[in-house]
């Protein structure tokens, strides 16, 4: 005889009869195995059922001890896979059922900036064309030129929408920042930057990445390939690293100390790219003898 029962998901499930205790998980990437039911001393655990949920291609394998029995491959997201045995699969006694991952999806989405302002640096704020900024890169540019009297400087703050909408069953494994941008001198008077920076929020003090300047003719060119910065560490240290990805903020600041015409700075976009891997859910049914 089987009865339908709703696990803490509102999963709906069909089970045997006898399937007296129900064990339930959810779990991200697990490359090592981790204990799901240990069977009271001296017992065996009698599996009768166990059904898996993903929110990305994953393969769930259960094992007896260190010795895997069952694979569940997932393909499709937040997609389910049943598997119900014929007759209870028993492990062997006192051995705990274990579960790891195998060939998770890793899905990597970029976006561009969704708001370009422009804040004062040194008092000055002379970036023309400033919501080129916005957006992925495409070669439309916001432009920072020399000035023959005055040194020039400005500061773009970059805002994202950057939260998944199903960010709760999805786990962050990479936050890389990419800067595309360009610095060229035709006039080797005083020197030129670039300034990279990032912060958590709004509130939150500005970090730098990195400072890229010349003083002498030439170019560096990143509006191709371009600076990139992994912040994965500084998110997930976060309390909530999915609050980061909600409120962090880029900037990009240009200067010209230099008297002269001929100098410019250019920038196309500040692009964040995130992957994650999916959150997991497995239910066990069976009993103990």
């Amino acid at each position: 005889m089987r009865q339908v029962l709703q696990t803490p998901q509102s999963i709906p499930v069909a089970i045997e009869k006898s399937s007296s205790t129900i064990k339930y998980d959810r779990f991200g990437v697990l490359p090592t195995r981790q204990g799901l039911w240990t069977p009271a001393a001296g017992k065996s655990i009698c599996l009768t059922a166990v059904q898996g949920t993903a929110s990305l291609a994953v393969s769930i394998l259960l094992s007896d001890g260190s010795d895997d029995f069952l694979s569940l491959r997932i393909t499709t997201p937040f997609s389910t896979v049943n598997q119900n045995f014929p007759s209870p699969y028993q492990l062997k006694a006192n051995n705990t059922l274990m579960v790891r991952t195998s060939d998770e999806q890793i899905d990597c989405n970029t976006s561009g900036a969704a708001t370009a302002t422009q804040a004062a640096y040194n008092g000055r704020t002379d970036f023309t064309n400033v919501n080129n900024a916005v957006g992925l890169r495409n070669g439309s540019v916001a432009s920072l030129a020399s000035a023959l009297l005055t040194q020039t400087g400005g500061n773009i703050v970059l805002g994202y929408n950057l939260l998944p909408a199903l960010a709760d069953y999805l786990d962050i494994e990479q936050v890389v920042i990419k800067f595309y941008c360009r610095l060229s001198l035709t006039l080797a008077v005083g020197v030129s930057s670039m300034l990279l920076n990032w912060r958590p929020n709004p509130q939150a003090a500005w970090i730098q990445l990195d400072q890229i300047s010349l003083a002498i003719i030439g170019t560096l060119n990143y509006l191709t390939n371009p600076l990139e910065f992994d912040i994965t560490t500084a998110v997930l240290g976060a309390a909530n690293p999915w609050d980061v990805i909600t409120t962090l903020q880029t900037s990009f600041i240009g200067s010209h100390t230099g008297l002269g015409i001929g100098n410019t700075i250019q920038l196309d976009a500040v692009e964040i790219e995130i992957c994650t891997t999916g959150q997991n859910q497995l239910t066990l049914f069976g009993y103990e003898v």
